[in-house]
């Protein structure tokens, strides 16, 4: 609990770096960080908060299929498949939202992303080495 201030900083600064490099690459149609302007909710965000954690998701161009992302999640070797916020560990998740709602504002295939304190640059790579193995 002592450093619970420490860790939320450290994952919202990796989070917005992680997120923005993540809106770079061709493989990703939108991402969908509360802190970036172009994310729905941004306004409510900023008059409510000063950081986001490490929590922020990516929709996946939807040319890729959702076995596809489900393989690039698997290929993660950094990042654990859960669900959770504010932990030291990265975790990934994928969602299919028009088959969880029957329809969805954003075409593609979500993942979502909690980021822990492990180092961006080992983040980036991991990412960049999936992306390369299941995203073609």
């Amino acid at each position: 609990l002592p450093s619970v201030a420490l860790r939320y900083e450290a994952s919202d600064r990796a989070g917005r770096e992680l997120a923005a490099w993540l809106g770079t690459r061709p493989e990703v149609a939108r991402v969908l960080h509360p802190a970036f302007e172009s994310c729905p909710g941004h306004a409510h965000w900023k008059a409510t908060c000063t950081a986001a954690a490490g929590l922020f998701s990516v929709m996946i161009d939807p040319r890729h299929s959702s076995a596809q992302v489900d393989a690039f999640v698997d290929a993660l070797k950094l990042f654990r498949i859960g669900y959770s916020w504010a932990g030291p560990v990265s975790l990934a998740v994928p969602y299919d939202l028009a088959g969880m709602r029957g329809t969805s504002p954003y075409p593609g295939t979500l993942v979502r992303f909690s980021v822990g304190l492990e180092a961006v640059a080992d983040l980036k790579a991991d990412l960049a080495q999936a992306m390369a193995q299941a995203l073609r």
